[in-house]
């Protein structure tokens, strides 16, 4: 009754995930940033942008994960990516906006899609890498 696909849940690759998170959203924001610096660009649309770029985040990372993990590795990417979510919004906690603050629902809401789309980035990264069909 074992499956010779079957991985424990790995800690430390939850961890190396969510730092991967943050990575390539830093590494995306300084790529787009060196193009947009400079541009007049309105609030709202570097706020779009910004939030691309965080979604985007996710799903690359997923992907990458995908990729460099060894066996199957689908469950970890995501559970980073709520942790990622979660510790940024901690950081909420030190900012003076008021509409930056905590809040359950924004942690769930937004640590859901980040879970998703990164499961389906580490998906499709397994499946580049042969190890899911």
């Amino acid at each position: 009754m074992s499956d010779p696909d079957y991985q424990p849940f790995s800690k430390k690759w939850m961890i190396a995930s969510a730092g991967i998170f943050i990575a390539v959203e830093l590494f995306l924001g300084g790529l787009i940033g060196e193009v947009v610096v400079g541009r007049f660009l309105s609030i709202s649309l570097r706020f779009l942008i910004q939030g691309l770029l965080n979604l985007v985040s996710f799903f690359i990372g997923g992907f990458i994960i995908g990729l460099i993990s060894p066996g199957i590795r689908t469950k970890e990417p995501a559970v980073g990516a709520f942790l990622s979510v979660a510790i940024m919004l901690c950081l909420s906690f030190f900012t003076p906006y008021s509409f930056i603050h905590f809040s359950l629902t924004k942690m769930l809401i937004g640590g859901g899609v980040a879970f998703f789309l990164a499961l389906a980035g580490a998906r499709l990264g397994e499946r580049v890498a042969g190890n899911i069909r």
